[in-house]
């Protein structure tokens, strides 16, 4: 009869630096964030127009997470093939910052409702900002 020894858990290596929460920021450094409300405008007319296919992913990366940039390369990525595939030229759509709803739940985090007006239609954008090494970072994006 085979004795079977029970594996201990495998713990993977933590490296700091690749991790978005390793920055913690002390409670003066959250006190010396801007006012996220123009930056909460920016973002979500940025966001709309990346989904749309009129601007690139790239020029929003400093101010989004990892995670929050590859989901938006992915969608930029279906929507340059879907263009390319109909041959639809790249609209750039106009919209307005027409409300700015912001909420902290703690110190240092900011949760938002953007909403985005045009002609035809209001979109609401969702955003939560995190302080990050130069300011605010956007962690999670939602496109409504």
């Amino acid at each position: 009869m085979a004795v079977h020894k029970q594996s201990q858990p495998v713990q993977s290596a933590r490296d700091p630096f690749y991790e978005e929460d390793f920055y913690t920021p002390t409670p003066e450094e959250i006190a010396q964030l801007p006012e996220p409300t123009a930056l909460l405008g920016a973002i979500a007319t940025s966001v709309v127009e990346i989904i749309s296919g009129a601007r690139s992913v790239d020029q929003l990366a400093s101010l989004v997470s990892d995670s929050v940039y590859e989901k938006l390369r992915q969608r930029q990525v279906i929507r340059a093939k879907a263009n390319a595939a109909t041959g639809q030229p790249r609209l750039v759509p106009k919209f307005a910052v027409t409300k700015v709803h912001t909420e902290s739940p703690k110190p240092g985090i900011v949760e938002s409702v953007v909403l985005l007006s045009s002609f035809k239609r209001t979109r609401a954008v969702t955003i939560r900002l995190e302080p990050g090494h130069k300011g605010w970072r956007a962690t999670s994006v939602s496109v409504l």
